[in-house]
């Protein structure tokens, strides 16, 4: 297995499985997960990875007007 791979497989699933909750309602859940996987692929360099968190963020929209979303944007490998 190519250096790098189990990481990038486990930022992908963190945001695959952000993006559930959030389409669920779970806004806390999804952004834990979400912030968990950005911090993971912020070290690969992967295209594929990189749209999953593109489509993590597009599932932010219903709530791009709540202070900790809108922190998300600015800086989302932060869980400050």
């Amino acid at each position: 297995m190519p250096r790098g791979s189990f990481t990038r497989s486990v930022g992908m699933r963190l945001a695959i499985v952000g993006t559930v909750h959030l389409q669920q309602g779970d806004l806390e859940r999804g952004l834990d997960l979400g912030h968990q996987a950005v911090t993971i692929l912020s070290r690969v360099e992967s295209q594929r990875a990189q749209d999953y968190v593109n489509e993590f963020t597009a599932a932010l929209t219903p709530w791009r007007r709540e202070p900790q979303v809108r922190a998300f944007r600015r800086n989302p490998g932060s869980t400050a």
